[in-house]
């Protein structure tokens, strides 16, 4: 299944870029610009909005199955009520995308394409390359395509990460150069994470888990601090910082170990009625996002150390409090 799915994967990306070529048969214009265009150029981003000029509501929508905020709704879910430990083995998954995408972007340092080139209402920050939705995508979603192992839902999450890749290009906010790359990386960590399973889940069982999750929270905080010091981002209008990245693996480290050691809940499957289920997701994704809007003015995103607060407190509800909460009320 791993390779078909690599393959395959390729294959659909490679087949995207053939098709992009031709959409300008229609405009002499671009058609002289092909000619002379580059991966890093808006070219791609005009002619992709000439050729679809209807498609603006459907890409913000599809671009937002590629953020931060829809993942963490999925792998709470998850967690809450389908498999908690392979809703954690994909947190770590995804976890390891988002902060190789960061450090290549402030490693990289290319600036995304003119502001006057994005659609309005777009919402980026940080530099272009690579596209974390393209790279994360890949992960995220190949990651399920291999796991799920059903031709059609792995055909279904292929599309995905076309649609989400190509959505960033038609947003005006990547170049096609940062799409591309951000494919190719997300490919090639999917593999290497893939092939790396078995052996990293055979080291780490000779270990307490709660050292695994203690070494989490540890790392996210020496990443922060040398992340600050080695390279902040401080572009204007773009500003952005590693917060959200250590905090997120602080609160996961904690959180983990907490839930482990006070709640160590199974996923209620068939066990329970369904509408306990669901107001457990009901209310879960209220507290989640409550605390997350609530806590942004007082832990302010511009105050890095503050981000990390919030963005770890935030991880500590989704793995511990709100599971602590919904077992004492039997949800």
């Amino acid at each position: 299944m791993g390779r078909k799915f690599h393959f395959f994967l390729f294959l659909v990306l490679t087949l995207s870029l053939l098709s992009l070529s031709v959409r300008a048969k229609n405009s002499p214009e671009m058609v002289s610009r092909m000619a002379t265009t580059e991966l890093f150029d808006t070219y791609w981003t005009d002619i992709f909005r000439l050729t679809l000029p209807w498609a603006e509501s459907f890409f913000r929508i599809i671009t937002e199955l590629g953020s931060d905020y829809f993942y963490t709704m999925l792998i709470a879910i998850g967690f809450w009520t389908v498999d908690k430990r392979k809703s954690i083995r994909l947190t770590f998954v995804l976890v390891s995308s988002v902060v190789l995408n960061y450090w290549m972007k402030i490693t990289f340092r290319n600036l995304r394409p003119p502001s006057a080139n994005w659609l309005s209402g777009a919402d980026v920050s940080n530099y272009s390359l690579p596209s974390g939705h393209a790279q994360n995508s890949v992960v995220l979603w190949g990651w399920l395509g291999i796991k799920i192992k059903k031709w059609w839902i792995s055909f279904l999450f292929f599309g995905l990460i076309l649609l989400i890749g190509l959505s960033r290009i038609y947003l005006g906010v990547h170049w096609l150069g940062d799409v591309l790359a951000g494919w190719m990386v997300g490919l090639i960590l999917l593999s290497a994470i893939w092939r790396l399973e078995k052996p990293v889940e055979s080291f780490l069982s000779r270990f307490n888990p709660n050292l695994s999750y203690l070494g989490l929270a540890i790392f996210g905080l020496v990443a922060m601090v040398l992340t600050e010091l080695i390279s902040p981002v401080t572009i204007i209008g773009l500003e952005t910082n590693f917060g959200v990245n250590g905090g997120m693996m602080i609160g996961l480290g904690i959180g983990l170990l907490l839930e482990r050691r006070y709640v160590n809940f199974e996923a209620p499957g068939s066990k329970k009625a369904k509408w306990r289920i669901i107001l457990r997701v009901i209310i879960g994704l209220v507290l989640v996002f409550g605390f997350t809007l609530g806590l942004s003015p007082i832990l302010l995103t511009e105050v890095y150390w503050l981000r990390a607060i919030r963005y770890a407190l935030v991880t500590i509800i989704v793995t511990f409090v709100w599971p602590f909460l919904f077992e004492k009320l039997n949800l």
